[in-house]
């Protein structure tokens, strides 16, 4: 995520000069431990996006932020959560004997699982 810097600014005392293009490092800004502890954020943890945690409302930017941020967002956050509870609600999903224990991302237009997760699929009775 870039943008071009308009007007001269200092941030926590880095001056930043007209026209410098300063980009966010969204990955380390998502796994950031001060921002989503206290439970370590690589775990599966839901009610760390209750509202009794009070996070800066920048602490996801998946999908960009401002004026400029994806004009999908709101209809991929319903779809995804759609399609996520007729997973659920018909599967069970378990590791494999090849699931690794920690993810590695490649980094590309859509951030993906370096080596792939291999899971299983176990349907619900």
């Amino acid at each position: 995520m870039n943008r071009r810097c308009i007007k001269k600014t200092t941030v926590k005392g880095i001056n930043i000069p007209v026209e410098t293009v300063v980009a966010v490092d969204v990955l380390t800004l998502h796994y950031d431990e001060e921002i989503w502890g206290p439970v370590d954020p690589n775990r599966f943890y839901p009610k760390r996006f209750s509202p009794e945690f009070k996070r800066n409302q920048l602490a996801f930017m998946g999908f960009g932020n401002g004026p400029r941020n994806c004009i999908g967002m709101k209809f991929a956050l319903q779809e995804l959560k759609y399609c996520l509870i007729k997973l659920l609600k018909n599967y069970e999903i378990l590791p494999s004997s090849s699931t690794p224990s920690k993810l590695e991302f490649a980094e590309g237009v859509v951030r993906t699982p370096k080596n792939g997760v291999s899971v299983i699929f176990k349907k619900r009775k």
